[in-house]
């Protein structure tokens, strides 16, 4: 899966190049701890955005470097590339990483040669909330990463959702920006592939002991969230179904230009209503996402999500047929109010 953290670590061997190194696909994928896959992928792309890279062959290796009279002149595409990259640094609030970005942003946009301004106006990226850890939990978040590239285990204290904490040390496997929030996949000693909020983790270290990072064949966060409509891997163990949701009104407009998952089709009905159709694992994240349209949604198959959702509306309808809590008290005190204003001006 690709995240926006790629931006961030494709800018670094950019700026390796920049500075006068020179990279090879594997010291690409070495340096960033990213497949021969993603290495090959990447230096087509600066080959594209640097046409004067040069190739020279040392045994079985090939090698890339930039000549000496364009090392500070990357190409307008490139230098329009870094600064969408970079405006994705909001999402490291107050990290050095995300000072990190801007750097390699204004680094790359002086070697150009090009005079631009107010990029961070020209290029905002609006994070939905945001990661609420940062930016006083950076620390943290930087033994996370160095766990990552380093490929050594991670020790924290974990928060679950139901209250129970409890210390851990794992194999970190990816840092994922779902919803613009943080987790990390990683490997319990059990084996069990878990992702792991980053707001819970405390008293995050990187440790010295190193692991082996598992083969595409064995581990790719592509297919592992392919099926998701969510972040929870424990969903993953479901089977993955057919699921029809119809859309009325506004939202059918809205459905026609909007992607929820990549599995995604949207099928035109001759009332002015669409079909959502999706594949996925019957995952909590579906029933929220139903529940968010409110009257407009209305699950065709399966019966089971149909019923599971019938059920929780009609709950949420008696909830609103009751007086709040709140609201009781407060009219208690109006009235207590009343009487004690009632009684003063009677004596």
């Amino acid at each position: 899966m690709k995240t926006e953290d790629d931006g961030h670590v494709l800018l670094e061997v950019v700026a390796d190049l920049v500075g006068g190194n020179r990279h090879s696909r594997h010291s690409i994928a070495s340096k960033t701890g990213r497949s021969l896959a993603t290495a090959d992928r990447w230096v087509s792309q600066i080959r594209k955005a640097f046409p004067s890279i040069r190739k020279t062959k040392e045994g079985k290796t090939t090698w890339w470097q930039l000549p000496e009279s364009r090392r500070d002149a990357p190409t307008k595409r490139a230098t329009a590339g870094v600064c969408v990259a970079a405006s994705l640094a909001s999402i490291f609030d107050g990290s050095q990483h995300e000072r990190n970005l801007k750097d390699a942003r204004d680094y790359l946009v002086k070697a150009s040669g090009t005079v631009v301004g107010d990029l961070d106006r020209k290029f905002f990226f609006a994070p939905k909330g945001g990661e609420t850890a940062l930016p006083e939990r950076a620390g943290d978040l930087d033994a996370v990463i160095d766990g990552l590239f380093n490929e050594t285990y991670v020790s924290f204290r974990y928060a679950h959702r139901d209250g129970r904490t409890e210390s851990l040390e794992v194999r970190p496997l990816t840092l994922v920006i779902f919803d613009h929030q943080f987790y990390l996949v990683a490997l319990r000693d059990s084996g069990e592939r878990y992702g792991f909020r980053f707001s819970r983790m405390t008293d995050v270290e990187a440790e010295d002991r190193k692991f082996s990072y598992p083969p595409k064949g064995e581990y790719d966060p592509a297919t592992v969230f392919a099926p998701l409509f969510g972040i929870h891997l424990s969903s993953s163990e479901g089977a993955v179904e057919d699921v029809h949701v119809a859309l009325h009104g506004e939202w059918a407009a809205f459905a026609m230009t909007h992607r929820w998952h990549p599995s995604q089709q949207v099928v035109p009905q001759g009332d002015g209503s669409v079909v959502v159709q999706l594949r996925v694992v019957l995952c909590p994240e579906v029933q929220t996402w139903v529940l968010g349209f409110g009257e407009a949604a209305m699950v065709i198959r399966p019966h089971r999500l149909r019923e599971r959702i019938a059920s929780r509306v009609r709950r949420s309808a008696d909830a609103y047929g009751k007086t709040p809590s709140l609201a009781k008290a407060g009219a208690r005190r109006t009235a207590e109010t009343k009487r004690a204003t009632s009684r003063t001006r009677r004596g």
